[in-house]
């Protein structure tokens, strides 16, 4: 070959080997920062999550520097250095953004348990959402990704310069050849289909893919996966059966009044905070004394693990196994109808309060699109400049003081709902509460502690609001985040949060703990004790009548069922049994099923099965709702 274009070659392939190895480093950086949190997975894999990793960083190499591959390889000499200097300049920008895409998703692992996919910049692009405090917060990393973009920019290999002019049939040769390369690169080799995320699992224990991928992978899966494709595992007569997604409830608690409902949706509070949900004293004081009057529902789970997940999955029983949050997915202009729909159809007055911008996370146009709601954010708050945190939008305890006093401005029934935000990163409280709130080994405890104080207040203030004898409040989270439990990291802890129904006058104190509950089942709570009788669509149970019950999720496009104790996973490879911290499976001989067992898993396959088939068929079909 031409010994030129031998040199444009060989400088090509050092500057992706060079790429290469920045991402390898990242993915040790990642791996020792969030040691902590991936604490229980098996360190024997180590070795695999390297070698495998090379696969996902050659694709987001192949994809994110495909104009520096192209100006690199067309077929003209490149000796000029203004043509090397633009080149340079343009590797380093583009491998620059994949370091920084990697270092801003070692801080929201830890919150999400998962890397960051096209929502990501949704949520940077948030007009809430404080940019700002994050590189002040997260300064170190800030200064890590500078250091990185240096060195990039120092070490950037360089070519030799060549005095000879190329043929143009080896240039062609060699263009189509490098082409080559970065098409089987792209695909993660010489697959029938692309490489994508969850296809990490295949090569590793399923705790360790977040640390095999890398985030510009998963936003590509998540940008790539938006619209899926039809699912048929069974006929849709047997799908609707396992599934009954068509409902019509028939007040199951015998009211003999329509009750206010409200509902509380505290932010980023997990299982792990909650003293009542783990037999010791924790952040949750208040929480813990309210529990004791409460039916309380000690295996619930959320949808998923950011707060836009949970609005569609709270308020219209939707789950949450797109790779985006259906809010900001191809169909969040979909025909819905949620339980304010079918309250405000029965006579009840809705509205819904969040303390941050109006817009934020696109809650107020989904809410709008699923039903007849009054939406009050930000703007609406009358003390916004004096009571604003800085960061997100109002403290907690000032915002749930003025939610109290709007009730009481409401037409009865009334449903109300409120979603807290103090204690979301950055986890700033109050100043004045500096002092009040200290300790926890993780900086959101004080946030936690703090929003529970101010729930405890407005608990104070409603007792006193002759509405309060006849409401009823359910209180959950919108998804767990930071723990120093391994537990809280795997495929069941990591959803897991709080759900609790109080009402002195109208619901019986208890601990149910027989049934699996999740966020999917408040729509029909919340139109059971509304005592609404249409026929509406969900994809959730009425928890006060289901005896068993279910939790759906989806982790790297690894779709799950819970019924605790048991989680059944559905893996590239095939469907994996998880309890207790143990994967057991048919194929797997270290674990034996008992006859129970594999009856329970095929009982769970079927059911899983159905239920993506029922969901993803409905996002196409349009049809998550009843006529």
């Amino acid at each position: 070959m031409n010994p030129l274009i031998e040199n444009y070659l060989r400088t090509w392939l050092k500057r992706c080997l060079f790429a290469l190895i920045f991402l390898s480093c990242s993915r040790i950086i990642f791996i020792v920062y969030l040691f902590p949190y991936l604490k229980g997975s098996p360190t024997t894999e180590l070795p695999m999550v390297f070698l495998s990793g090379i696969l996902f960083d050659i694709q987001a190499i192949a994809y994110f520097l495909a104009p520096f591959h192209i100006l690199s390889l067309l077929p003209f000499r490149q000796d000029n250095s203004y043509y090397q200097s633009a080149m340079k300049w343009l590797f380093v920008t583009s491998l620059s953004i994949i370091m920084l895409l990697n270092f801003i998703d070692m801080e929201f692992y830890k919150i999400k348990t998962r890397r960051s996919g096209i929502e990501l910049f949704q949520l940077l692009s948030d007009r809430s959402n404080p940019v700002a405090s994050y590189i002040y917060n997260y300064w170190w990393l800030t200064l890590s990704w500078m250091f990185s973009a240096f060195l990039i920019y120092r070490f950037y290999p360089k070519q030799k310069p060549s005095a000879r002019q190329p043929r143009p049939v080896y240039a062609v040769i060699a263009f189509f050849m490098a082409a080559g390369l970065i098409f089987v690169g792209a695909r993660g080799g010489f697959r029938t289909k692309p490489l994508r995320s969850f296809d990490a699992a295949r090569f590793v224990d399923p705790r360790w893919v977040s640390a095999t991928i890398n985030s510009p992978t998963q936003i590509l899966t998540s940008y790539s996966s938006a619209v899926p494709a039809p699912v048929q595992y069974m006929s849709d007569l047997e799908c609707t059966i396992i599934t009954q997604p068509v409902k019509r409830e028939n007040n199951s608690l015998g009211l003999q009044t329509k009750p206010n409902l409200v509902l509380i949706i505290l932010e980023s509070f997990g299982r792990d905070y909650c003293g009542f949900l783990n037999k010791e004293k924790r952040h949750t004081p208040f929480l813990d004394s309210l529990s004791k009057s409460c039916l309380v529902f000690s295996n619930a789970y959320s949808c998923g693990t950011t707060s836009m997940e949970s609005i569609p999955s709270v308020f219209a029983s939707i789950p949450s196994l797109l790779e985006v949050p259906y809010i900001n997915s191809n169909f969040q202009n979909n025909t819905v109808k949620g339980a304010h729909y079918y309250l405000s159809k029965n006579g009840y007055d809705c509205s819904f309060y969040y303390g941050a911008a109006n817009g934020s996370m696109g809650f107020d146009n989904f809410l709008k699109i699923s039903g007849n709601i009054r939406y009050y954010g930000k703007n609406e708050y009358p003390n916004r400049e004096k009571d604003y945190d800085g960061s997100w939008g109002i403290w907690d305890e000032p915002y749930l003081q003025y939610f109290a006093d709007e009730l009481s401005k409401k037409k009865t029934p009334f449903f109300s709902s409120v979603f807290t935000l103090t204690s979301h990163d950055p986890y700033r409280i109050p100043p004045a509460y500096a002092d009040k709130f200290k300790g926890g080994d993780l900086p959101i405890h004080k946030a936690v502690r703090y929003a529970d104080y101010a729930l405890g207040r407005f608990f104070e203030k409603a007792s006193r609001m002759p509405w309060f004898d006849n409401t009823i409040f359910i209180i959950t989270a919108d998804h767990p985040s930071h723990s120093r439990n391994e537990y809280f990291y795997s495929p069941t802890g990591k959803y897991e949060i709080p759900l609790m129904i109080y009402s002195p006058r109208h619901i019986k104190p208890g601990i149910n703990d027989s049934a699996t509950v999740s966020h999917l089942d408040i729509m029909p709570a919340l139109l059971d004790l509304g005592q609404v009788k249409d026929a509406y669509f969900s994809m959730g149970s009425n928890p006060f009548t289901v005896e068993k019950g279910f939790a759906l999720n989806s982790d790297y496009g690894v779709n799950q069922i819970i019924r605790y104790p048991y989680c059944l996973r559905l893996f590239p490879e095939g469907f994996k049994m998880h309890m207790h911290g143990k994967f057991m499976s048919n194929n797997e001989a270290r674990y034996k099923l008992t006859e129970e067992e594999k009856l329970l898993q095929k009982q769970l396959e079927r059911e899983l099965m159905a239920r993506i088939q029922l969901y993803t068929n409905a996002l196409l079909n349009n049809r998550f709702y009843t006529n």
